[in-house]
């Protein structure tokens, strides 16, 4: 019995531990950034304190800027690609566990459900 429970608790099992990679890759992605966010910002504090001239301080403020949005940007794309990657494998596994149901009038609700809405599906497609 805990043999059958554990192969049907499958699917389920993998969804969670695709939820908990892609969360820990987030996670790390973030921390990453944050980290050379501060750094980044502390030595950027220090390059203007240094400076003495206006127009080389805003054309070091203005750089500063490009690379923390390049870096922003960076992560963002990282962070997507990580999320459409844990999309694909949900699918993936969803689709393979429902072709693994095979045909559903071997399972005796999905026969009941589908005996209750067969009529539904005839007149909704007679009222077109």
């Amino acid at each position: 019995m805990y043999e059958n429970m554990k192969d049907k608790m499958k699917p389920v099992m993998d969804m969670a531990e695709i939820n908990k990679k892609t969360t820990e890759k987030l996670i790390a992605l973030q921390s990453a950034y944050v980290s050379e966010f501060v750094n980044a910002s502390l030595n950027q504090m220090k390059t203007l304190s240094e400076s003495r001239d206006p127009k080389a301080a805003l054309e070091l403020q203005v750089k500063y800027l490009k690379e923390i949005e390049a870096k922003l940007t960076d992560v963002a794309e990282k962070e997507m690609a990580a999320l459409v990657e844990a999309k694909e494998e949900l699918t993936g596994l969803v689709e393979k566990s429902v072709a693994e149901i095979g045909d559903l009038k071997d399972v005796p609700f999905m026969a009941e459900l589908q005996k209750f809405m067969k009529p539904m599906d005839m007149a909704a497609k007679s009222s077109k």
